[in-house]
């Protein structure tokens, strides 16, 4: 399993391949790729940082967390909890924003996010929450 095909799996199965599961930003020079993979290279999980500052209880956050997945097979396991550490120490604002599924509040919550919005609707996708985190405190 690759990137593309985790995300058709995972995120977005409503499109029509997984040829279409790239992202606007998945080349821009500011997006940073991570993922988890098993010893024959296939991804278990992956997100993507990328440089998007947003405004939240007057303070900015410099970094947008998208595109988290971890293969259904592995979940509960710690891979996503791993992937996001692991992701946010290649950043050393420690600071990071994400639009959040609602299913997936309560794993963000305890990865030590909190909810910083109303509940908003992604057309096709669901409820959102936009959340945040902050390793200095303040989240």
């Amino acid at each position: 399993m690759d990137l593309r095909s985790l995300r058709f799996l995972v995120l977005w199965p409503h499109k029509t391949s997984m040829e279409t599961c790239l992202m606007d930003v998945d080349f821009e020079e500011s997006t940073q790729h991570f993922s988890l993979r098993n010893e024959g290279g296939e991804v278990l999980a992956c997100c993507s940082l990328l440089a998007e500052t947003a405004n939240f209880f007057n303070q900015d956050i410099p970094v947008r967390l998208r595109a988290m997945s971890v293969h259904p097979d592995f979940r509960k396991h710690g891979l996503g909890k791993d992937l996001i550490s692991q992701a946010l120490d290649a950043y050393p604002t420690k600071s990071c924003w994400c639009d959040a599924r609602v299913l997936a509040v309560p794993f963000y919550e305890k990865c030590g996010w909190r909810i910083a919005s109303e509940s908003f609707e992604i057309p096709e996708i669901g409820k959102h929450y936009k959340m945040i985190y902050n390793e200095k405190g303040g989240n």
